[in-house]
C-alpha cells in the first residue's frame, strides 16, 4: 500500500486547456512551516482555473473540502493545490498525470508524466495525507469517472 501514496500524493485532476496566462511566482519564504511555504500564484488555484472538476463541498477560515470528479476522455487545466491536505478516492480510472515546471521564459511547460490505470480497492475509501502540490493536471483516459474528495487543511497540521 506505500507503493501506492506517493502515486496518490502526485494526483488531483481534470478537463484540458492551454495555459497562457502570465504567471507571477513568488519567492519561497524560508520561515514558514514546510506546507505553509508556496511559491505559485494563487491564479493556478484548482477552484480558480478548474472549477468544472473541482467543487467547494465545505469552506471555512481553517478546511476547504473539494469534491474533484475527472469524466472518461477530460484533460483537466493546469493547477495547483496549496494547502496539505487528506485525499479520499472513492471512483478510480484510468489516467495520466502530468508535472509542469517554468520554462526560460516563465511559461508552464510539461515536466513529465505518470500512467495510473486505476487504483486496487484497498486504496479507495481511505483517506490518504497529501503535500501540496505544484502545477500539475489529468487526463481521463479511461471509461470510468474518477472522483475523490480532498479535505485541504488552511492551518498548519501538528
Amino acid at each position: 500500500m506505500r507503493i501506492f501514496v506517493p502515486l496518490m500524493a502526485m494526483i488531483c485532476f481534470l478537463a484540458c486547456n492551454n495555459f497562457e496566462k502570465e504567471q507571477t511566482v513568488y519567492p519561497v519564504n524560508e520561515t514558514l512551516p514546510t506546507s505553509l511555504r508556496w511559491n505559485w500564484a494563487d491564479s493556478l488555484d484548482a477552484i480558480v482555473v478548474a472549477p468544472e472538476s473541482h467543487n467547494i463541498v465545505y469552506e471555512d477560515s481553517t478546511v476547504r473540502i473539494l469534491k474533484v470528479i475527472c469524466l472518461p476522455g477530460v484533460e483537466e487545466p493546469i493547477h495547483t493545490h496549496k494547502y496539505k491536505s487528506v485525499m479520499w478516492f472513492t471512483q478510480s480510472a484510468h489516467f495520466i498525470y502530468y508535472n509542469y515546471i517554468l520554462d526560460s521564459n516563465n511559461q508552464l511547460v510539461k515536466n513529465d508524466s505518470t500512467e495510473i490505470k486505476g487504483f486496487p480497492a484497498e486504496i479507495l475509501d481511505k483517506g490518504q495525507m497529501v503535500e501540496p502540490e505544484h502545477p500539475h493536471s489529468i487526463k481521463n483516459i479511461g471509461v470510468d469517472t474518477f472522483l475523490a474528495y480532498r479535505t485541504e487543511y488552511k492551518v498548519e497540521l501538528k
